[in-house]
């Protein structure tokens, strides 16, 4: 009797159609549903390229040879910090995101932090000025009622924003307590400027002797520029 073979055959060539153990996608077959060979080479040479490290991407040979733009002026193209990332095999394109995600994320925190010290910095020392934080606190209320009623938005905003600035409407206020008109001088006045004006206030007599003219000429003269 002859012995029957039990053995599955073996499709001779890829010509063959695919089982359904094995899917392969359309656009591999050809319209009789055989392999199309030429199409699937192709794909697996344009991936191999894709996976490949061409020389053009990889890191510089020396950290000195990074290229980095910097966008901040409180940034600078540090060398310690090339060499940790060339040490970390980054390319000139990953250092190069690693110092603009810097300037995007960490200045700001910076330049606020800066800000806020130094708010607090000159809070602290107007409460000195004013003999504690509870005067001050007091003194505060009042400079804002009265800024808000007789400079305009533009000029209390402004002197809003500093010690400096705080102190010039302290100083207006008392001013303006004790007497609401000044005698005008005969001769014509040259037309402030704000840089001019902001000289003025830096004066002794405008900020320590707190004379009535000057600070009088002042407040005219922000209120001409911007009343």
């Amino acid at each position: 009797m002859t012995k029957q073979n039990t053995s599955k055959s073996i499709p001779a060539s890829s010509e063959e159609p695919m089982s359904e153990s094995l899917p392969v996608p359309e656009k591999f077959k050809k319209e009789d549903g055989k392999i199309n060979e030429t199409s699937l080479l192709k794909s697996y040479l344009e991936l191999e390229k894709k996976l490949s490290r061409p020389d053009e991407i990889k890191r510089p040979e020396k950290p000195e040879d990074y290229q980095i733009q910097i966008h901040s002026n409180l940034m600078k193209n540090d060398p310690d910090i090339n060499q940790r990332l060339f040490d970390l095999g980054l390319t000139n394109e990953q250092a190069q995101g690693i110092y603009d995600l810097a300037a995007e994320k960490v200045v700001p925190v910076i330049e606020s932090l800066s800000e806020t010290f130094k708010m607090e910095k000159d809070l602290s020392e107007l409460s000195q000025a004013f003999g504690g934080e509870e005067q001050f606190n007091t003194v505060a209320r009042q400079i804002s009622v009265w800024g808000e009623k007789n400079l305009s938005p533009q000029i209390f905003n402004a002197l809003s924003t500093s010690k400096d600035g705080i102190l010039s409407m302290y100083q207006m206020m008392k001013n303006a307590q004790e007497t609401s008109v000044l005698p005008r001088q005969n001769n014509a006045a040259v037309p402030e400027t704000e840089a001019s004006l902001k000289r003025l206030m830096q004066d002794p007599k405008y900020w320590k002797q707190q004379d009535p003219e000057l600070l009088k000429r002042v407040e005219e003269g922000f209120k001409r520029l911007y009343g």
